[in-house]
């Protein structure tokens, strides 16, 4: 339960030493290296040191990395094999992995093959969009039976083209006869926008022929290249893209066959985003013509192993405390059981590294939150099962595994409310008991059914939310505290909790005992006045007085954070009640197999749906219930995630030897 405390590494050493340093400070990974670029205009630094990069090396890895990509696309998308459910680093061996840099040229081939094949595959697509363009245009000729290549003898001449639809072409021809004399005119074919026609006229009437029909939208038809019948052309064109599919099918199976390729080539681009990022980091360092300078943040537990990685390599280094101002990157360091937890915190925003992290903290009442708005024991065993197999089955990394392992704590948790809540999807067991057996059995909750008793669930959710903003409130006092501000903890919160716990004692204490009622208007009296009195203690003047009036109408804000917890009654019966309505619909068709098996559909289709959307509900209500509610009492985020320098792999994870691990 705490941010990981930094430190400040400098380091100066031998240009000749800087590449074994930089891969040994990536196979460290624990250093986040700055970017020196505010020395570069500093007076004492600017005239000493130049910029440490080479672009053109980075450029060319870049290349490498993207044709590698590429390949892995074009194989992922023809490779007949089964997709994995999550895709997962494999664990691959020091040596092999280092093998593959010796191997460039060897790999770098088969992707070469690969992106030819593909390059064909484009080839054989475009060649048969050509050919499908062609029959597109061909298409409303099919009754054309003169050569295409034939559009004038030495007396006449030929005119093919399209003519709009709004003109009556039978009109049309004898306008023609009329206005050009002997004219041979045919109607090939017609669409919803055009006519096809052609005509065949005199070269001394070609002008008025073609003067006459333009006036009328007449465009002609070009069939460049093309010779014989249409309907030789089209038997033509469909013997082509017969051919070029066939080859593309063909060429599919080829680089189906590369999927023996994948790992190989998933290690080479690999290896040669470590090189580049190697190649990248240099733009953090400055140099001069023997030395090279450093610098960046290391985590206080780290710096001993750093210290004697830096003296291997004979390099001065020196390291520091944060000093103030300075934007230092966060870690979050909490326990196994919590860390699933700390995805909530980072979907928010990281804690700034003079904050606090809640993590340990929310994490219960997130699980608590969770299955209380779920609240059924068969939502919640379905939900823990398939969450511990998947973690089981798959090395997940990263924020995916923090996910998973979310939920199946969630899991848990909505498993042991719904039992005491006597929520086992829905009534289910109820309704199977009523339907196919003439009797019916309950399974009773262990506690009491929210549906049939709300008001104790809805008390139950408005005391946890009165304890979960307490505990954000007492952990400002305690923030104010450690910086020295004592008594300001005491005004801001003491008062607070003053006020709150006596308006309960005060509204609500006689229930318990009458004496409560007045110790509680005796509490909130005291803590209104010291409200009152404190709030604008920090003010000037007349502002002293609004502070504390304007401390006192806070009062409506407290109220209605604590009113907020109430969704939480409001999702638990969402959850319940539709659970009920499935099953109820399910059991409307009766006994028999006939009802059986309409039941056991309804089941399955109504209870995903309700697990999903109410899950979904539940998951982001309760995230809203700590950022707004238990947040907005303490926290300061804008926290930067420490990024240090090391190998960013995306298909392999590199075994570490025994050396490194120690």
């Amino acid at each position: 339960m705490s941010i990981v405390k930094m430190q400040k590494v400098a380091v100066i050493g031998l240009d000749t030493r800087k590449k074994e340093l930089m891969s040994r400070l990536m196979d460290f990974g624990a250093v986040e290296l700055t970017d020196q670029a505010e020395k570069l205009e500093d007076e004492l630094w600017k005239n000493a040191v130049v910029r440490d990069e080479n672009q053109e090396e980075v450029s060319r890895l870049e290349g490498k990395i993207s044709r590698a990509e590429q390949a892995l696309e074009i194989i992922e998308k023809y490779d007949p094999g089964r997709k994995p459910l999550f895709k997962t680093r494999r664990e691959v061996d020091r040596t092999r992995a280092e093998a593959v840099l010796e191997k460039q040229e060897d790999a770098e081939k088969k992707i070469e093959a690969v992106l030819h094949l593909n390059e064909r595959l484009h080839q054989n697509a475009e060649g048969m969009n050509r050919i499908d363009s062609d029959r597109l245009a061909l298409g409303p000729w099919s009754s054309y039976d003169l050569p295409l290549e034939v559009r004038e003898t030495r007396q006449c001449v030929m005119h093919m083209g399209v003519l709009p639809v709004s003109h009556d072409p039978g009109e049309t021809g004898r306008q023609l006869e009329e206005t050009a004399g002997e004219v041979v005119f045919r109607l090939a074919g017609s669409d919803r926008d055009f006519h096809y026609i052609a005509f065949l006229t005199t070269r001394e009437k070609e002008e008025e022929a073609v003067s006459l029909l333009k006036q009328k939208g007449f465009s002609e038809t070009s069939f460049h290249g093309f010779s014989g019948t249409v309907k030789e052309n089209l038997e033509r064109l469909s013997r082509q893209r017969a051919a070029l599919e066939a080859a593309s099918h063909g060429i599919e199976a080829e680089i189906a066959e590369k999927a023996c390729l994948r790992e190989e080539i998933e290690e080479y681009c690999d290896m040669m985003t470590v090189e580049a990022d190697k190649e990248k980091i240099r733009t953090r360092l400055l140099k001069t013509r023997r030395t090279f300078f450093l610098e960046g943040w290391i985590p206080a537990g780290c710096t001993e192993k750093a210290a004697a990685i830096l003296e291997e390599n004979g390099c001065y280094y020196a390291f520091r405390d944060p000093e103030e101002g300075e934007d230092v990157p966060v870690v979050l360091n909490n326990s196994s059981f919590f860390t699933p937890f700390e995805s909530i915190t980072e979907m928010y925003s990281l804690p700034d590294y003079h904050g606090f992290d809640p993590t340990s903290i929310f994490a219960l009442f997130y699980a608590i939150f969770f299955g209380m708005m779920l609240s059924d024991a068969g939502y919640g065993i379905v939900m823990a099962v398939i969450c511990f197999v998947v973690l089981k089955k798959y090395p997940l990394e990263g924020n995916m595994y923090k996910m998973i392992k979310l939920f199946f704590y969630c899991g848990i948790s909505t498993t042991f409310w719904g039992a005491m809540f006597g929520g086992w999807f829905g009534n289910i067991v109820e309704v199977v008991s009523s339907t196919f057996a003439g009797h019916t059995v309950t399974l009773p909750p262990i506690w009491f059914n929210p549906i049939e008793d709300p008001m104790t669930l809805l008390i139950f959710s408005l005391a946890l939310g009165i304890i979960h903003i307490f505990i954000g409130m007492g952990i400002k006092a305690y923030m104010q505290i450690r910086d020295g501000h004592w008594f300001d903890a005491v005004c801001d919160e003491g008062f607070w909790y003053l006020t709150i716990l006596g308006l309960i004692g005060w509204l609500g204490g006689g229930t318990v005992a009458a004496g409560l009622v007045s110790a509680g208007k005796w509490m909130t009296i005291i803590g209104a006045a010291g409200l009152l009195l404190t709030g604008g203690r920090h003010n000037k003047g007349f502002g002293k007085i609004t502070g504390g009036l304007g401390n006192i109408y806070n009062i409506t804000s407290y109220l209605s954070d604590i009113l907020s917890y109430a969704r939480i009654l409001a999702l638990g019966l969402a959850t319940g009640v539709i659970a009920q309505v499935v099953n109820t619909m399910g059991g409307l068709f009766g006994g028999g197999i006939g009802g059986a098996i309409a039941l056991i559909i309804i089941f399955i289709i109504g209870h995903v749906f309700n697990l999903a959307i109410n899950a979904l509900g539940a998951f982001i209500h309760s995230s809203r219930l700590q950022y707004i509610e238990f947040f907005g009492k303490f926290y300061e985020d804008g926290g930067e995630p420490f990024d240090p320098f090391r190998r960013k792999t995306r298909y392999i994870k590199i075994a570490q030897n025994e050396q490194e691990a120690h």
